[in-house]
């Protein structure tokens, strides 16, 4: 009887450690990027190979609740952001200088709300995704 309750106990413990962790992170969403191929060179009306996959080397994520794009790299490199908004006029750019596992993070603060696109550079391929700030 004993066992039960003591498992019954770290059951609960669990449980709600759990539910705890899950509402602190409501206000941060990830930010879905994709592999962007640039327009054709010269109008070429030849077909063209698919696209290699390729992996993207860093993740994005949006914190609400401070207002601000925390980005993990995940590869050495400059990486170049550019963010536009629903007009697609550029409203934020920069460089991240990043190293491995490194976390970076870009201030929203002075952004409206609405939805933005975010476009990132690295080694002449662009990785985009959009997000949207709520009131």
């Amino acid at each position: 009887m004993r066992k039960k309750i003591k498992l019954l106990a770290i059951m609960f413990a669990f449980t709600m450690q759990s539910a705890t962790m899950w509402s602190a992170t409501t206000s941060m969403y990830p930010v879905s990027l994709s592999y962007r191929q640039g327009p054709l060179l010269g109008n070429n009306p030849k077909p063209s190979k698919a696209p290699a996959h390729y992996n993207i080397p860093i993740s994005v994520v949006l914190d609400e609740e401070s207002l601000q794009l925390l980005v993990t790299a995940l590869a050495d490199g400059e990486f170049t952001y550019y963010i536009y908004n629903e007009s697609d006029e550029i409203v934020s750019q920069g460089v991240l200088i990043c190293s491995n596992n490194g976390c970076y993070s870009i201030n929203l603060g002075f952004f409206s709300y609405g939805t933005y696109y975010i476009a990132v550079t690295y080694n002449e391929h662009t990785y985009g995704g959009t997000f949207e700030i709520f009131e």
